[in-house]
C-alpha cells in the first residue's frame, strides 16, 4: 500500500465524519425543537372558567359587614345632609281657586211697537226659577231702545206672565234716534218657576224699537 493509496482512504474517513457529525447535530436540533414545543404548550392554554370563577367572585357577607359604617357614622352623615335635602325639596306654590261666576244674564229678545199704552211683546220673554240662584245679591233690567224719528219717548218694563202683574221698579225709558241702554234698579222676582215678558209703549205713538233686553242677576 503506497501513500496516495493511504492519503485517499483518509480523505474519505474524514469526509464520512464530518456528514456523519452534521446528521447528528441536525437530529439533535430536530428533538429539541419537539421537546421544548410540547413542554411550552400548556402555558398558552386558556385557563379554564373554573380556574378563573375564585378570583371574580363578590366579598363574602362577613366582609361586607365588616366594611359597613357602624349605627354612629350613619347617624352623623344623616344629620349632615338632612339641611341640604331640606333646602333642595322645592315648597310647592299656593294654589290659586278660579273663582265661580257670579253673574248671569238672562236674554229676552227684540221687539217694537207703536202704542202709546202698555202692549205686551210676545216671544220677547223668558221662563226663570228663582230656586237656581240661591243668594241674590241684586237682579237688574236692561233695555237697549230708540225712537228713529227722535219724537216723544220709548218705555219698557217687565211683567209678570204667570202672576199677571207688573215688576215693580223694572221701568225704563230712553229718547232719540241712537240706540240708549237703560237700567232699572235693583228689582225683585217671584220665588218659583215664574213667565217673564217685556211690555212696551211710546208716547207720541211713533214707532219705537227694542234693540236688545235681558235681566241681569248678581249673586253674592
Amino acid at each position: 500500500m503506497n501513500i496516495e493509496s493511504i492519503w485517499t482512504r483518509f480523505t474519505w474517513g474524514k469526509a464520512a465524519l464530518l456528514v456523519f457529525s452534521f446528521l447528528f447535530l441536525i437530529n439533535i436540533l430536530i428533538l429539541d425543537v419537539k421537546i421544548f414545543t410540547k413542554k411550552e404548550e400548556p402555558a398558552v392554554i386558556t385557563p379554564s372558567t373554573e380556574r378563573l370563577q375564585p378570583e371574580v367572585t363578590t366579598p363574602s357577607a362577613e366582609i361586607v359587614e365588616t366594611n359597613l359604617c357602624p349605627p354612629a357614622c350613619l347617624e352623623a352623615i344623616s344629620e349632615a345632609i338632612s339641611p341640604g335635602l331640606a333646602q333642595a325639596t322645592p315648597t310647592p306654590e299656593p294654589t290659586t281657586s278660579v273663582p265661580t261666576v257670579k253673574e248671569f244674564y238672562i236674554p229676552l229678545g227684540t221687539g217694537l211697537t207703536t202704542s202709546t199704552t202698555w202692549v205686551e211683546l210676545p216671544g220677547v220673554e223668558s221662563v226663570i226659577d228663582m230656586a237656581n240662584y240661591p243668594n241674590v245679591e241684586s237682579i237688574i233690567f236692561e233695555a237697549s231702545m230708540r225712537i228713529p224719528t227722535a219724537n216723544g219717548r220709548v218705555y219698557a218694563k217687565l211683567y209678570n206672565v204667570t202672576d199677571k202683574h207688573d215688576v215693580w221698579e223694572s221701568e225704563v225709558y230712553a229718547e232719540g234716534p241712537s240706540g240708549y241702554r237703560a237700567e232699572s234698579g235693583n228689582i225683585t222676582l217671584s220665588s218659583g218657576r215664574k213667565l217673564y215678558r217685556v211690555m212696551m209703549k211710546s208716547t207720541m205713538g211713533y214707532e219705537a224699537i227694542l234693540d236688545s233686553a235681558r235681566i241681569k242677576i248678581l249673586l253674592e
